[in-house]
Formats: structure tokens, sequence, C-alpha cells
């Protein structure tokens, strides 16, 4: 028996093996997901983790050590640690200022008028030329968040609701950047507290 003879077994089991193997089920092309359904996928997915760690941040915050500050005149309620300081000085009928003395955190509270949104605009404004440290955006039209280094080793963090009326209120936290990993998670659950009523 010659090579040529003993190959043409192997050739033909070979053949027969890629031939059944090509028989196997194909999709139609309408059945594959397009590119933009798989990047819709890929960004529902990340939000939902994002989502389940920003839960998970909250609740390691121990809410029985906060307290509400309600505005009654102005329409609004935020949580505020039991512990933070309130600054007569600098509060009144539209706001209150808070201080954590020890960790150099202050936060700010009020109610602007906001006439033809033009507080709203300044805001903004304000907060996109403190440069590339700070990010923001509009969650939808009548709320607004940023965050970021305004200033040396100053972080802010931001959020703005616009009343029904066309007021707004406001609620601004600064504190050290160097303890941001430790407040970070605080000031977010003290923002996200924020209530028009």
């Amino acid at each position: 028996m010659t090579m040529l003879q003993k190959s043409f077994p192997i050739c033909t089991a070979l053949s027969a093996a890629l031939l059944l193997s090509s028989c196997g089920k194909q999709e139609a092309v309408d059945d594959v997901p397009s590119s933009e359904e798989l990047a819709k996928k890929a960004d529902a997915a990340s939000k939902a983790i994002r989502a389940q760690e920003d839960a998970d941040a909250a609740e390691a915050i121990d809410t029985s050590n906060m307290t509400s500050y309600a505005n009654r005149l102005r329409g609004f309620t935020i949580l505020v640690p039991k512990d933070w300081t309130a600054d007569e000085d600098a509060s009144d009928d539209d706001g209150q200022v808070f201080s954590d003395a020890d960790r150099q955190v202050k936060l700010t509270a009020r109610w602007i008028e906001n006439r033809e949104d033009a507080d709203l605009t300044a805001a903004v404004k304000e907060l996109e030329a403190a440069g590339e440290g700070v990010t923001g955006g509009f969650v939808n039209e009548n709320e607004y968040r940023a965050s970021g280094t305004v200033e040396e080793g100053q972080k802010t963090a931001q959020r703005i609701l616009r009343k029904p009326d066309g007021t707004m209120i406001k609620a601004a936290v600064q504190y050290p950047a160097e303890n941001a990993e430790i407040l970070d998670p605080l000031v977010k659950q003290i923002l996200d507290s924020l209530t028009l009523r």
C-alpha cells in the first residue's frame, strides 16, 4: 500500500468531520445584537454595578448620628451630622451653614431667588470655570450636581434643585481633598438627603 493510499482514509475522515461541523445551527443576521445594543447592555450593567456600590456606601453611614434641618419658610430639608455646629452668623431665613471644625468641613444649604434662572446659570458657570478638577452636569432639567477639587487641597460637592416656582435650593459641601476617601460617602448621603417640601 502506497503512502497516498494510507493517507486517503485520513483525508476522507477529516473532510467528513469538517462537513459535519459546518452543519451546526447558524443564527440569522437579524438575531445577532448590533454593536449599539451591546453597548447599551454594557452601559446598563455598569450603571447597575455603580448603583449597588453607591447603595453599599450609603448603608455604611450611620444615619442615627444625623439630624434633619428643615427650612419651612423656603420648603426644604437636609440631613446633617448631629455633631456639626450651626454657624448662626452665616445663617438666616434662607438657609443655614453648618461646620465640623475638627475635619474642616462646611455645609451650606440655602434658598436662592434665581430669577429667570440667572443664579442657576451663574452657579453652573462658576463650577465649569473651576477647571478640569470639577465635573458636573444636569441630572434632569431641575437638578444639577457637581464635584471635584476647586482650589488648593479643597474639594467641593454640590447639588442644586430648582423648585416649581423657579427658585432654587443649593446645598454645597467643602472639605479637604486629603480626607475625600473618608468623607465622600458621608457628603454624598448629605446631598442625596436634600428634599423639597
